[in-house]
């Protein structure tokens, strides 16, 4: 009896447990445990780590968040660090095909690009090396508005004028004929290292061996070796000291009465000695040999990609040569081409400034040049002299490549380089530190120019 009663009890004490539980707001019983989850230990209000399904939802709820040009940015760019991360270079020209559709969309909802996304289109443009592509793409850009600074000062170059007479207003305000213009400018500087590197591996090799003669006693030409070692030495004095010889020998024949000491003057004496020529050359081959000038290069780099950005040519080596301008120029002679035609006064003159930008900017600097090649401006006009016969028929303003007038040619550049890199100094100063950091992709440079 007394066993029946207390099972009674525990059965009414139990549902009443029961109907109390189901009374309880949902928000304060206990988490249950979903199948497939887990508690976290760390969330002290014991949620839930949500799943891979969920994970899926809040991805695409935080890009359906967010604005149109976001979601835009967020897609180029993600298709551009695909092409620079896993693109061979002969495959990025398919795989740009995508950012250009991408970009083409853009321009028709009028949706402007951001700073970062264009920056990584033009380093994944960059990757192809395909002049074409990147003229392409700059063309997207510029309708986009997201790049306004592309070739925005190709039109206030001077162009010269085929007429020597003809009046063309300097960057004094004053106008002046094109001969006396011409008379007015610098002369572009001049390069011989070739005979200069020549001449100091000479030295060097001829002063190493008379030297280990010396070391490892070779009785046999040690003589020879000494007498040549003094040579040097007396043809370097006469060289770079005859003034101060000759000086010395005219104060010690007033003294000497009976003795005649002059000597005879510079421009009569073999080799030009006493000119410094001969020991010049040498030197100036060993500190061609010897320079390792980080911000020197960096300088010259920056003048030249900002010339080829502030004039609209989609190439940009920072080391420009005449081959590559040479097939610039042929390649957008070329039908159904998104390059703009170079094959003319105008375009050449382009050209030629930007081959010549980096020696303006040496040259302005130091008294050698060592980075910068004057010779590959006179480089890329000898090519195009090759293609005359091509030429006639495609642009009748090539006045100089028949005749006298390239140097005329060549020095006008070189002016028109230089006043373009004084008026943008600092610009390309930040791009030339920049560079120097050894990290700077094309999109930095021209994050730079375009203020983004």
């Amino acid at each position: 009896m007394i066993s029946c009663t207390i099972r009674l009890l525990l059965i009414l004490s139990c549902r009443l447990h029961s109907n109390v539980f189901a009374l309880i707001p949902t928000q304060s019983r206990p988490p249950a445990v979903v199948l497939g989850s887990k508690v976290d230990k760390n969330n002290e209000a014991g949620g839930l780590v949500v799943g891979a399904t969920n994970n899926k939802s809040r991805l695409s709820s935080a890009f359906a968040a967010l604005g149109e040009s976001d979601q835009y940015d967020a897609v180029l760019t993600g298709l551009c660090a695909k092409i620079l991360d896993d693109t061979s270079d002969s495959a990025t020209r398919a795989a740009l095909q995508d950012p250009i559709k991408l970009m083409q969309e853009m321009n028709s909802r009028r949706v402007t690009a951001s700073g970062r996304s264009l920056m990584a289109l033009i380093d994944a443009t960059c990757v192809s090396k395909d002049t074409k592509a990147m003229s392409e793409m700059m063309s997207l850009c510029l309708k986009n508005g997201g790049v306004q600074k592309y070739g925005k000062l190709q039109r206030f170059i001077t162009q010269l004028p085929s007429n020597p007479n003809a009046r063309v207003t300097c960057s004094d305000g004053t106008k002046k004929t094109r001969t006396e213009r011409l008379e007015s400018l610098a002369a572009i500087p001049k390069d011989n290292r070739v005979d200069e590197v020549s001449s100091a591996l000479t030295f060097s090799a001829f002063a190493s061996l008379c030297f280990l003669v010396n070391i490892f006693g070779l009785d046999d030409i040690s003589p020879f070796t000494n007498i040549s070692i003094f040579t040097l030495t007396l043809l370097g004095l006469v060289d770079n000291f005859y003034d101060v010889i000759n000086f010395g020998a005219g104060i010690a024949s007033k003294d000497m009465k009976d003795v005649d000491m002059k000597l005879p003057e510079k421009g009569t004496l073999p080799l030009d000695l006493g000119t410094g020529k001969v020991t010049g050359t040498v030197f100036r081959g060993l500190t061609r040999l010897v320079t390792l000038d980080t911000e020197r290069e960096s300088e010259c780099e920056a003048a030249a990609f900002y010339a080829a950005y502030a004039l609209g040519l989609p190439c940009y080596a920072f080391r420009p040569n005449s081959l590559e301008s040479a097939v610039l120029a042929i390649e957008s002679t070329k039908k159904n081409t998104p390059l703009d035609p170079l094959l003319s006064s105008v375009g050449i003159q382009k050209l030629l400034i930007w081959l010549l930008a980096p020696v303006a900017m040496e040259s302005s600097k130091h008294a050698q040049l060592v980075i910068s090649d004057p010779r590959e401006s006179s480089g890329l006009l000898e090519r195009l002299e090759d293609k005359v016969s091509l030429l006639q028929d495609k642009d009748k303003d090539l006045f100089w490549l028949e005749g006298d007038e390239k140097e005329d040619l060549l020095v006008w550049a070189y002016a028109e380089a230089d006043k373009l890199l004084r008026d943008n100094k600092q610009v390309i100063t930040d791009i030339s530190n920049q560079l120097a950091g050894g990290a700077a992709t094309v999109g930095d440079c021209v994050a730079l120019i375009e203020d983004w």
